[in-house]
């Protein structure tokens, strides 16, 4: 039977949950200028996904809060919820970019269409990720959990000369212009945990390895586009249980979107400024630490 101080310690739970729910939808950013069509399609379906996900832990949440609620025994979600956030290296691999049909070369005179051609080995710099997650722990299966997750993080691209190929306007060589690209993602996870060194107080271990995996929904912005894509989102942890209720966690995250597009992105070739939708895989790798409450 579950004591009194048991209890109000998961309500007390639920309502910071609640609260930091509230926080992160305050703290999202807003969307880039971009023409309407597909993206914003999509950009509402991937909201409408994680709030899915995240809408109904706030609202349960506030109802155990309730006046009415107090004293009654909790029948629903009897399971392990953990709010956590973190912070560590975002890093993106070098990419070729594809410019297909429709780029055009600019010289302040005229504008002349180019055919299609390939940027190589564009160049991200390292930046910060910061994030929040919100998961549960099935009671029947300690072993098995949903998450949910947003995090915010930059891919700075330095001036730089590139190869292209074919030759464009008569040169095989570009300057890439400085460009702040900003990710943010939002991904939902079943994930598997283990653990080692139980005692009375953490009874399933105090020691946490986990992996996660599932779908993805990524906003990339530059100066003039946001482009959506749905993403595989994977991740892979190791947690330690310093309390009862609070954890410590270093972990690796992957997202793989297979064919991202930027609008009007632009190149600087014999004096002529190109510029046209450039598309790409994108891969970024995460590596955070993070502290987590559990209840």
């Amino acid at each position: 039977m579950k004591t009194m101080g048991g209890v109000l310690l998961r309500r007390k739970g639920f309502l910071a949950l609640s609260v930091m729910l509230l926080v992160c939808c305050l703290l999202l950013p807003g969307p880039a200028p971009a023409a309407a069509g597909t993206g914003d399609t999509n950009l509402a379906i991937g909201a409408a996904l994680i709030g899915v996900v995240l809408a109904p832990l706030a609202a349960y949440g506030i109802y155990r809060n309730l006046p009415s609620q107090q004293g009654k025994p909790e029948k629903l979600f009897p399971g392990e919820f953990y709010a956590g956030l973190y912070m560590g290296a975002s890093f993106a691999n070098s990419q070729d970019l594809k410019y297909e049909s429709g780029a055009t070369a600019n010289n302040g005179v005229t504008l002349t269409r180019v055919n299609p051609f390939t940027l190589f080995n564009n160049k991200f710099e390292t930046g910060v990720v910061g994030g929040l997650k919100f998961g549960y722990f099935f009671k029947s299966i300690p072993y098995l959990g949903l998450e949910a997750e947003t995090n915010f993080a930059p891919s700075r691209i330095r001036s730089r000369t590139a190869t292209v190929s074919p030759a464009v306007i008569g040169s095989n060589q570009a300057l890439v212009p400085d460009n702040n690209w900003v990710n943010w993602t939002i991904a939902g996870h079943i994930v598997g945990r283990y653990g080692f060194f139980k005692d009375a107080e953490v009874p399933f271990g105090r020691l946490q390895p986990y992996v996660g995996i599932g779908p993805g929904f990524v906003v990339m912005y530059d100066h003039v586009d946001a482009a959506k894509n749905f993403s595989i989102d994977v991740m892979a942890g190791l947690r330690y249980m310093m309390l009862k209720n609070v954890s410590v966690y270093v972990e690796y995250k992957y997202d793989h979107q297979f064919d991202a597009e930027m609008e009007s992105h632009d190149l600087a070739v014999n004096g002529s400024t190109v510029s046209g939708t450039a598309s790409l895989p994108m891969d970024l790798h995460r590596i955070v630490l993070g502290v987590a409450y559990h209840f």
